[in-house]
């Protein structure tokens, strides 16, 4: 019972501040998803990489804060497209460092490092493109992040849920043992009850193109968390950190958006041209 108060207090307050940013203002969203793309970042170190000190991995979150920051700022229209070009060197010294300091295992470092920053930093940081009027036009509301976190939080609740109940058959029992089909299926089909509601309200998008996030989400999102759940099985622990009471980490709770971030904004892109 302490437990499931833990977890539905910590669930508010994560849920309620990533409302809160997406309504406030495009900074406030910036902030709160540097702090968890960081932390997310550094809770992915540590599944990857035995060693996981902080003169091993300064320099990794460092270019990743860089990487971060570089990202939004473009987002805010405060600089230049051609400052995306940044990110090349970034890496290269990042590489480079590896290189000259730690020579023995640097190639793990630098693999550790780089897909870090590819896999976790950077599907965060592109949610800044969704506010951006100049990177899709007239979709730009708070209603897209907004839905497409609906979808994705109402797909999570109720394959736990169903899952916990009706659960027999494994989806993929040697990465995530307690995943099920039956949750699957009822994650996905509250996903799309999630959407046409959505859909009803919303002043953005028709209702085929929720019901085709709705897809993309719950198919791409679980995907993300069969990922996090491989990573976190080879690391034999069995939450991605503690920063969250209740939940574990920030990537246990970000992991299906990983994947889903790109894939949406490619989908929206696709449905405005």
């Amino acid at each position: 019972m302490k437990n499931f108060i833990t977890r539905t207090i910590t669930g508010t307050f994560f849920v309620s501040s990533i409302i809160a940013s997406v309504i406030l203002s495009h900074i406030a969203f910036a902030v709160l998803f540097f702090l968890m793309a960081i932390f997310g970042y550094w809770e992915f170190q540590k599944l990857v990489s035995k060693e996981s000190s902080l003169s091993r991995q300064l320099p990794g979150l460092i270019a990743a804060m860089i990487v971060y920051v570089i990202f939004a700022l473009f987002s805010l229209s405060i600089i230049g497209g051609y400052s995306l070009w940044l990110i090349f060197p970034i890496l290269i010294i990042l590489a480079s460092i590896h290189l000259i300091f730690r020579a023995k295992d640097s190639l793990k470092s630098i693999t550790a490092d780089i897909s870090g920053i590819v896999f976790v930093v950077i599907p965060i940081v592109l949610l800044n493109f969704y506010l951006n009027p100049t990177q899709i036009p007239g979709y730009h509301t708070p209603w897209l992040l907004l839905g497409m976190f609906a979808i994705l939080w109402t797909h999570d609740t109720f394959a736990y849920l169903t899952g916990s109940l009706f659960g027999k058959h494994p989806l993929y029992k040697s990465i995530s043992p307690k995943k099920s089909w039956e949750g699957s299926i009822g994650g996905f089909g509250f996903a799309i009850i999630a959407a046409y509601v959505i859909s009803i309200f919303s002043p953005i998008l028709m209702m085929w193109h929720w019901i085709t996030l709705a897809i993309i989400i719950t198919v791409f999102g679980t995907i993300g968390d069969l990922a996090e759940s491989l990573l976190k099985r080879k690391a034999g622990v069995k939450d991605s950190g503690n920063i969250l009471p209740g939940h574990g980490g920030i990537l246990d709770r970000l992991d299906s958006i990983l994947f889903v971030s790109p894939i949406v904004y490619l989908l929206i892109l696709l449905f405005i041209s």
